[in-house]
């Protein structure tokens, strides 16, 4: 829910104030007089920016989060007129979205700046995302000793705190087709650390990021085969009904399924989910009758259930796959109530827009929602594959 701002909001500017002050002044003295440090400009460069929407976070509308355990968050709409302030300034302000993922909404400038700098021009380039919180993550790219560095700098707007400051030299990178701008600052196989950090430079189409958040994100890439096999729904082939349990009752009920009060077999690592509920969950999103769903999902008429094996903590020793998003890149209409999307996996971890893809046909049934028609695999390389996806329930095999 939306709320008024907390009254201690209004202390904001004095608070902020006096903190990158209080830095500035520490960073000073450190500096024995030698001249504005890198961190010190980058925080008084800081404290610019946030003077400019401290009045619109003062008057912000706040999201509280069902967890109680979470902090609050900005809404959407003033977390979008605080960036619309920067931009008006002429700022290069990576764009937040409740749909679409982030952008730099100055990509063509970023382009002709890593051009620049891969000529060994001097330039630099400022890349500014407001957080959900008000916070301000800073970052200036710039050519220096034959090299392309990044130094960053988070800047709490009220947190009495000290700031978060790096620079150093990008190490690897790539611009993709797509506008896919990948970099990495840290060694590669570091395990504290993304191997790669991405920054788009276009603009998401919302429409099909609509797509991706509707039908994609009610399934899965990890312990799932409903995105990573071959089936129609004339032959559904291997597709694990099973598997899809946790993710369809999540889409159903909007809230992760409660094992409590559930039969566990430990020897099957699975629990035992009662008929009525299971076919409640599944046939919507199917067109199948119950019948065969029940030869398909291994149904156990002397207990009238369907198992259901979760994950579990030895399990991710042969899960372990790259980094994976999905993106839904095309939206095909057939003519006879289905549609069929396009779907590539992009990899920070690989740099690379596409590392398997896939075609997924759905038939939208409006406020009765929908149904998985069928899905193709149409690319994978020979060097990576695809993620594990054999039945959860054949596991037990090779323990």
């Amino acid at each position: 829910m939306t709320e008024p701002p907390d009254q201690r909001k209004g202390m904001t500017s004095v608070r902020s104030r006096n903190w990158l002050a209080g830095l500035l002044l520490a960073l000073a003295l450190t500096g024995c007089g030698l001249g504005e440090s890198g961190e010190q400009a980058a925080v008084r460069r800081c404290a610019e920016i946030q003077d400019l929407y401290a009045g619109l976070y003062e008057t912000a509308q706040w999201v509280q989060p069902e967890d109680q355990w979470e902090e609050p968050v900005l809404s959407q709409a003033s977390r979008d007129a605080m960036e619309d302030c920067l931009m008006a300034a002429g700022l290069d302000v990576v764009d937040s979205s409740e749909v679409c993922p982030d952008y730099l909404t100055t990509g063509e400038t970023f382009r002709s700046f890593w051009e620049q700098a891969q000529a060994g021009n001097a330039g630099e380039q400022e890349v500014i995302y407001l957080k959900e919180n008000g916070d301000l993550y800073y970052q200036r790219f710039f050519p220096q000793d034959g090299g392309i560095w990044v130094e960053s700098l988070y800047a709490p707007i009220e947190e009495v705190e000290m700031s978060s400051y790096e620079c150093r030299e990008i190490l690897d990178w790539e611009l993709t087709e797509r506008g896919y701008f990948y970099y990495r600052i840290y060694p590669a196989d570091d395990p504290h650390y993304a191997d790669f950090s991405l920054l788009r430079l276009t603009a998401p189409d919302r429409e099909l990021w609509e797509l991706n958040q509707r039908y994609i994100q009610a399934g899965s890439y990890i312990a799932t085969n409903v995105f990573l096999i071959d089936w129609w729904e004339d032959d559904f082939g291997e597709l694990s009904f099973n598997d899809l349990w946790e993710h369809l009752y999540y889409v159903r009920y909007g809230t992760q399924f409660p094992t409590e009060g559930y039969e566990y077999d430990a020897p099957m690592h699975c629990y035992w989910i009662p008929a009525s509920e299971f076919e409640q969950v599944m046939l919507p999103f199917f067109a199948i009758d119950r019948d065969t769903l029940r030869e398909l999902a291994q149904y156990d008429p002397a207990t009238d259930t369907y198992p259901w094996r979760p994950m579990e903590g030895d399990d991710h020793t042969f899960l372990h796959f790259y980094t994976i998003a999905p993106e839904v890149t095309a939206c095909r209409d057939n003519g006879d109530g289905t549609l069929t999307l396009t779907v590539e996996l992009y990899s920070t971890d690989l740099k690379t827009d596409c590392l398997f893809a896939h075609e997924l046909t759905v038939r939208p049934l409006g406020d009765a929602g929908f149904q998985f028609v069928g899905n193709r695999m149409t690319f994978q390389t020979e060097e990576y594959g695809l993620p594990y996806c054999e039945p959860r329930l054949t596991w037990g095999e090779m323990r």
